[in-house]
């Protein structure tokens, strides 16, 4: 017996965080919540030179009291977008009134509201009409650049809590010296320092930012004789930063060292960019070594005694900079290469603006969620691969989320190891930041924007960009090239206004000026496919496309843009975080011919098939509309699904290989309280894999009248052995499961609600996950769970695991099960009762029709699939947090806990009993007897954010299991002390 489906859920890593990011409401909304308490290091070095003195600012603050004349109006609200300022609303009193309060008093903001106004969405960067007139107009007096710095960063320190700010001024001609370490001085003492500035020293640049990495490495100073440093580095997850703001090129600047000396670590500074600008020719003996400071003390360990051995092993330090009345490439590329990022500013409101934006960045969150996939290996199919694969991204306060996809090995006891066969994870399964993942030169941990595909996307270049206009198939043909020089793709097909535009548009999809090209990959779990002479992996990710990566390499052989994307993409331009293939792929490998299928979860309501059978030369198959089972009843919702590939009969002797879909998400399910039933996503049905035709499975709510909620996972078991699905099962998102037969082998389907969740206490038990399943004398016995996977934090529901006997009576006297039919073990009587009632609970189990286990801790749910291996149920589950602290607080850097708990569970899957010594708890019975096995060793903890579903490889050491966990993939032993006998086992991806 064959099952076809394994799924693996995403999985979450995070860092410190400050502040909470605003993201939707969710599965993303639990990272952004508060991590760890630990304060960050933040050095401004502030510009002294000589020109810092000169007289040509605008250094009148804007009076909102004051009708400034211009070409906008004086109360319409503007938000920031690629092409420049859009008009939001034509009258301040009329958008979200937090919003509104900050823009009547300060003329700009940055708040979170619809881009009609109304509270909500993402944040955005408001202007009232006025406040930009008053930036055009340049009104005011003028006053010397120090004197403008000193009140904006007084001002910053002022109002600023929670930082550790330090300053840092020239040093004449000699690189620069420590005024106030981070940490060391009060608000006072900070701003009566910067009072003191004057503007007298030339601009070392380069040697400043390498004087600030020895301070924060704790050596010797370069140019101050006879200092030697105390880092300011406290904890090992502290984040470090340098604002760097200056108004000129760097002069003054070549001193020896930083070509050749022995810097942090023993290392040499040089053109550690390999840009081949150093030293380059600036005037005054300025050189071009600013980036290449800035990317050194990004990409190393900087203090590396503080965090060996443990989480966040690399203290590395990230580098803003503002150029003040000054645009310099040189600043770009610092912030490009430092991890932070490059802003101008003319006057006084636009440099405090700039110093509140970096303080904004530094506040956003640093997420990692990653969906870890262990193909099935080409060589001996009998084992799983020799690889896992990880996706990766990073949320950001604005604008695109960063996206990654890594790949490490693994070692002949299962443990991951990176491309240098050294351990990739720490104990508990987070990714060592020192680990250096295949494909990458360097060491880059779980660090989103490093290594992995995206960084070889970064030096690809040429990239091949595809969609389909609708005339040829082949996607390779000039008619399906997503180019600016495509005639096909018009202005009006990508949603702009002008040529102009379409070709910023484009380019900008081509990565443009963007520090980082690769999109989140949210929810897509990658597919690994194998072929005789390469193997490539293929990805959605939230950059409007599909993404084929070749996997000897890391590099990205084509991406491919969905047609209903293209009118989309200028939402890319946007501040905001969008969904577009956000899907997980499957692949159809047949004798001769290869096909691509996916979905756009959140991003649309199609799927897609393209033929792959030839993968440098990919071309269209169909695509699956949301009307295609007829509309009306049977519309088809968001398209969530990852699709279950099989065989099906289509009569006693012909059979189809099909795609087997729920009908997807309905969005009303988002609300709070949800409308009784949905009105999209109502099915379960196939298509066949050539051509996209609805097959002989097909319900939908207009022919299964008791399909009345949205359906977003599906699973299909051959229970034969004959290589044919014949059982599908689906929980839909009112807790009701279905099941669906052709034990006949005729082509000809039934079905039946099998159980309703919600029947007992009208309780509503979503199930977003498709049940596992074992055959048994009797028929299958099934396992899910139940939580909202798109409300993670949500406690008001005290969800269940269900263990449910479907002996597939007829449906003609059949009756739906509820939670009366089924037994209750969650206080575990079976092991922790008295004699008699140990007895008693044996007895209920064989003659009922299953058993469930209520979840106890406040809010936990199950977000992930169960798995069935050796008689044991693993299932991971989820609690939200609710105290605010995480287990351990005499830890700041124990974020464990802010993000929720991530459990385990493994239980026997006849009566719901522990199989493993979990607990270190000793337990008792009811009888005072002390048990090996008791209600506490059913689970244990595993980590924090949401876990991914079990995933079981078969290696030649034996049975290995990987959940994901936060910061990354967590190795478990099963057991296998039972012999049930689960539908034959495989992975497929």
């Amino acid at each position: 017996m064959k099952r076809y489906l394994q799924k693996i859920a995403c999985i979450a890593a995070a860092l410190c965080i400050i502040t909470p990011a605003t993201l939707r409401a969710d599965d993303t909304e639990i990272y952004g919540t508060v991590g760890v308490s630990v304060e960050p290091n933040v050095l401004i070095i502030f510009d002294t030179s000589g020109s810092m003195g000169t007289v040509d600012v605008v250094s009148e603050e804007y009076d909102p009291a004051t009708t400034y004349t211009g070409s906008y109006p004086t109360n319409a609200v503007y938000r920031k977008t690629y092409y420049g300022w859009t008009l939001v609303a034509g009258d301040v009193n009329t958008i979200c009134p937090g919003a509104r309060d900050l823009l009547l008093v300060d003329g700009f903001c940055r708040y979170a509201v619809t881009t009609a106004g109304a509270c909500g969405g993402y944040n955005r960067d408001l202007r009232l009409g006025n406040f930009r007139n008053y930036e055009a107009s340049g009104a005011g007096a003028k006053d010397s650049r120090i004197n403008v710095a000193k009140t904006v960063v007084k001002n910053l320190i002022d109002t600023t809590s929670g930082v550790r700010f330090g300053l840092m001024r020239f040093n004449n001609d000699q690189g620069g010296r420590i005024v106030k370490g981070c940490g060391s001085a009060t608000t006072s003492e900070l701003t009566t320092a910067v009072d003191g500035f004057t503007a007298s020293d030339w601009t070392p640049l380069g040697e400043t930012l390498a004087e600030a990495g020895l301070y924060f490495a704790g050596m010797n100073s370069w140019y101050n004789s006879g200092v030697s440093y105390t880092s300011p580095m406290t904890d090992r997850c502290q984040k470090n930063y340098i604002i760097l703001m200056t108004d000129g090129e760097p002069t003054q600047d070549n001193d020896w060292r930083l070509s050749s000396g022995a810097y942090i670590n023993g290392d040499t500074i040089g053109d550690y960019d390999n840009d081949g600008n150093d030293p380059g020719s600036y005037a005054s003996y300025g050189t071009d070594y600013l980036d290449d400071v800035a990317k050194y003390l990004y990409v190393n360990d900087c203090n590396p005694s503080l965090g060996t051995g443990t989480s966040f092993e690399r203290q590395n330090i990230i580098t803003y900079t503002i150029g003040f009345k000054s645009e310099q490439q040189l600043l770009q590329d610092t912030a490009t290469n430092g991890g932070g990022a490059y802003y101008t500013a003319q006057n006084i409101s636009g440099l405090n603006e700039a110093f509140q934006q970096i303080m904004s960045n530094i506040s956003e969150q640093n997420a990692v969620f990653v969906s870890p996939v262990v193909p099935v290996s080409r060589m001996n199919r009998a084992y799983a691969g020799n690889y896992i694969y990880v996706g990766f991204f990073k949320p950001q306060q604005t604008g695109r989320w960063l996206g990654n996809l890594k790949k490490y090995g693994l070692d002949s006891n299962g443990d991951l190891i990176d491309a240098d066969g050294a351990a990739a994870t720490l104990a508990d399964g987070r990714i060592i930041d020192n680990a250096r993942s295949y494909w990458s030169t360097t060491a880059d941990g779980s660090n989103v924007a490093s290594g992995g595909t995206g960084g070889v996307l970064m030096d690809q270049t040429t990239r091949y960009l595809y969609t389909y206009m609708g005339t040829q198939s082949a996607l390779t043909n000039a008619d399906n090239a997503f180019t600016a020089g495509n005639s096909l793709i018009t202005n009006s097909v990508v949603g702009v206004a002008s040529d102009t535009e379409r070709t910023a548009l484009i380019n900008d999809i081509y990565g443009g000026s963007r520090f980082w090209y690769l999109g989140d990959v949210l929810h897509s779990e990658p597919a690994v496919v194998h072929y005789p002479s390469e193997t490539y992996i293929f990805t959605g990710s939230n950059d409007g496309m599909m993404h084929c990566f070749v996997d000897s390499t890391g590099s990205e052989l084509w991406g491919f843009i969905p047609p209903e994307q293209l009118g989309r993409l200028p939402l890319l331009l946007n501040n905001d975080h969008d969904y577009f293939v956000d899907g997980s792929p499957v692949v159809y490998s047949g004798s001769s011919q290869k096909i691509l299928f996916f979905g756009e979860r959140r991003g649309g309501d199609h799927y897609y098939a393209l033929d792959i059978t030839t993968p440098t030369s990919p071309s269209w198959l169909y695509k699956v509309s949301p009307d295609i089972l007829g509309g009306g009843d049977a519309q088809l919702g968001q398209s969530w699904i990852k699709a279950t590939q099989g065989t099906i009969k289509t009569s006693t002797t012909t059979w189809a290989d099909v795609f087997i879909l729920g009908g997807g998400y309905d969005t009303n399910q988002d609300l709070s309280t949800p409308a009784a039933g949905d009105t999209l996503g109502r099915a379960v049905f196939a298509v066949q894999v050539t051509n996209g035709s609805v097959n002989t499975l097909n319900f939908n709510k207009g022919n299964f009248s008791s399909m009345d909620h949205s359906i977003v996972d599906v699973t299909g078991f051959d229970t034969s052995s004959d290589g044919y699905i014949n059982a599908v099962y689906a929980g839909d998102l009112g807790g009701n499961i279905f099941a669906f037969e052709d034990h006949n082998g005729d082509g000809t389907w039934s079905g039946r609600k099998l159980f309703s969740a919600s029947a007992v206490d009208s309780v509503q038990r979503k199930m977003f996950y498709a049940p596992d399943a074992v055959i048994e004398s009797f028929g299958d016995m099934i396992f899910i769970g139940t939580g909202n996977r798109a409300a993670p934090s949500n406690t008001s529901v005290v969800n269940r695991v269900y263990a449910i006997k479907n002996t597939w009576e007829d449906t003609s006297t059949f009756t739906t099960l509820d939670e009366s039919d089924l037994v209750d073990v969650t206080d575990n009587l079976i092991q922790m009762g008295t004699a008699a009632q140990k007895a008693q609970a044996l007895a209920d189990l064989k003659a009922s029709k299953g058993w469930y286990i209520r979840l106890e801790n406040t809010g936990e749910k199950v977000l992930a699939s169960p798995t069935v291996y050796g008689g044991v149920v693993y299932f991971t589950t989820y609690t939200p947090d609710t105290s605010g602290t995480g287990p351990n607080p005499l830890d700041p850097c124990d974020a464990a806990g802010a993000r929720g708990t991530a459990r385990l569970y493994a239980v026997n899957y006849l009566t719901g009993g522990a199989v493993h010594d979990y607990s270190s708890a000793t337990e008792t019975d009811a009888d005072g007897n002390v048990v090996e096995r008791g209600k506490l060793d059913r689970s244990k903890v595993i980590g924090t954010a949401i876990p991914s579903a079990p995933v079981i490889a078969i290696l030649e050491s034996g049975a290995k299991m990987y959940i994901g966990v936060e910061g990354g993939v967590a190795p478990e032993d099963p057991v296998s002390t039972f012999n049930a006998n689960v539908f034959y086992w495989r992975q497929i991806f």
